[in-house]
């Protein structure tokens, strides 16, 4: 008698059940990270990364709690859009973006976007700046730093971060809510404590040059093998999704 091979599909039911736990097990980490350091745990939102996972996954995330949806390419952020429209209906998720941009892309995100986490220079902020007036909107923004000095990741210099805050700030359709870093990989979480630590600083320095403080009120950083370390070092954003989804898919 042969074998029934053993399916390899999860059922939609058991998904959303697996997501709603993880989900819920990162909402209590995060929570216990804030009140060690002494925080508000309501201070920090939790951007689940989708990247690679279909639209019925980020559906199910969403009917499990989550509010804030993170993207790292554009057309798989309309894509879904779209579909979690149809889906769970409008208006019930704030997209992040939080890939790498290119400036032919940034025309694709003013009115779409609650937040672009990943501009890195003065001419990708003018494009933002000038697709944002296009669509009426106000697009809020981070600056990306390369805290770790890390030729395979993209973002501004530390050094460079204030002289690039300052010129932002001063776009009338963008609106500079902070900074973001994509931290190094690192056995110990403990190696990244320093790199958090620093953006931390950056931000300060942003406004001790005299911004004003919203344009530094979000930090956005740590990721799901380090997010609580992020948060113990004043993360208001962190961007997780293994720890939520499982492996990225293929």
């Amino acid at each position: 008698m042969p074998v029934e091979r053993e399916r390899s599909e999860t059922s939609p039911a058991a998904t959303g059940e697996v997501i709603r736990s993880n989900w819920e097990a990162v909402v209590q980490r995060a929570r216990a990270a804030a009140l060690r350091a002494g925080r508000d745990p309501k201070q920090v939102t939790i951007v689940a990364v989708t990247k690679t996972h279909p639209a019925e996954i980020a559906a199910a995330a969403v009917r499990a709690g989550v509010t804030d949806l993170g993207e790292n390419y554009v057309q798989e952020m309309l894509d879904k859009q779209a579909q979690l429209e149809a889906e769970v209906g409008t208006g019930k998720v704030r997209w992040h973006f939080v890939g790498h941009l290119q400036r032919n892309k940034a025309k694709y995100l003013p009115g779409r976007c609650h937040l672009v986490h990943s501009v890195d220079s003065t001419e990708l902020a003018q494009e933002l700046d000038r697709r944002a007036q296009k669509a009426g909107v106000r697009q809020a923004v981070l600056i990306e730093v390369n805290v770790g000095g890390e030729s395979s990741k993209f973002g501004v210099p530390p050094e460079k971060t204030v002289e690039l805050a300052r010129q932002i700030a001063a776009f009338e359709h963008l609106d500079l809510q902070g900074l973001m870093t994509v931290e190094p990989l690192a056995e110990d979480v403990e190696m990244c404590r320093p790199v958090f630590r620093r953006l931390r600083q950056l931000a300060e320095e942003c406004v001790a040059s005299g911004l004003p403080p919203e344009t530094m009120r979000h930090l956005s950083m740590g990721m799901t093998q380090d997010f609580e370390v992020a948060i113990e070092e004043g993360a208001t954003i962190v961007r997780v999704g293994t720890a939520i989804f499982g492996p990225r898919r293929t």
